[in-house]
């Protein structure tokens, strides 16, 4: 009886032993394939973040539209609507959050900080012109011999290192990577917001001209034509331009090397 009870007891430590040994090894294996994914991925572990900027708000209104819709209310609704869709897979901040004014630069200012992958500022178009209407997305457009307002000439040598002069060309080494994000973001709202024709134009927007990564501006509509305005009232079509340029956001990012 002793004998056998002796075999059972040694049965049961060596069974314990190898439970464990299983366990250790499931462990290491499941660990070094996470290493060699990681590897193979290295932008696994990399979170992309992306800034929106609706912009105007608090004092500055924006754009009115003939039956009193705000400029400042659309952009803040679209790019919340646009952060609640990516925060699944990107870090998302807005410039703000709710109805007060930030300066200009300090909107751009806040995305060189992060360190963001893009910045995007939300609008909507106006126009003395009812007729005018539809998308419009604009990247930066670098003026040559352009002038500061302080009346100094920023192409000089002299002035290379006034931040002036700096911030004045920190987007014209993006400015082809901008392009090619108006022209993705062109076809996904295109193709994906019905009612909207898109155009892609190149201007010398301060808000994009101090950004230091690809930055665009993209009007959704003229809240000065009435239908536009209309349409942009209704919260699907709002909701078909976030999801319009999420997929802009993603198809920009997940082709991007940088």
């Amino acid at each position: 009886m002793k004998k056998a009870l002796t075999v059972w007891t040694f049965c049961k430590f060596m069974i314990t032993k190898f439970c464990i040994f299983a366990t250790i090894t499931a462990v290491i294996i499941l660990s070094l394939s996470q290493q060699v994914s990681c590897a193979e991925n290295p932008f696994l572990n990399e979170i992309k973040t992306v800034v929106l900027d609706p912009g105007h708000g608090g004092h500055d209104n924006g754009v009115q539209g003939p039956s009193g819709t705000l400029e400042k209310n659309v952009a803040l609704s679209l790019a919340q609507l646009i952060a609640g869709q990516l925060k699944k897979d990107y870090k998302v901040i807005l410039t703000r959050s709710d109805d007060y004014w930030v300066d200009i630069p300090g909107r751009t200012a806040v995305a060189n900080h992060l360190k963001a992958d893009l910045f995007i500022s939300i609008h909507t178009g106006g126009s003395f012109l009812h007729q005018a209407k539809g998308t419009t997305i604009f990247y930066y457009k670098e003026l040559s011999g352009h002038v500061l307002e302080t009346g100094s000439d920023s192409s000089k040598p002299g002035n290379a290192g006034n931040p002036q002069s700096l911030w004045d060309n920190i987007q014209a080494g993006h400015i082809a990577s901008s392009k090619t994000l108006t022209q993705i973001m062109q076809n996904n709202i295109s193709s994906q917001v019905k009612f909207s024709k898109s155009k892609i134009q190149n201007a010398d927007l301060m808000v994009l001209k101090g950004a230091d990564m690809p930055a665009i501006l993209i009007e959704v509509g003229y809240l000065t034509n009435p239908g536009d305005e209309k349409k942009l009232q209704n919260p699907e079509i709002l909701s078909d331009f976030a999801k319009a340029i999420c997929n802009g956001i993603d198809d920009y990012l997940q082709n991007s090397k940088r």
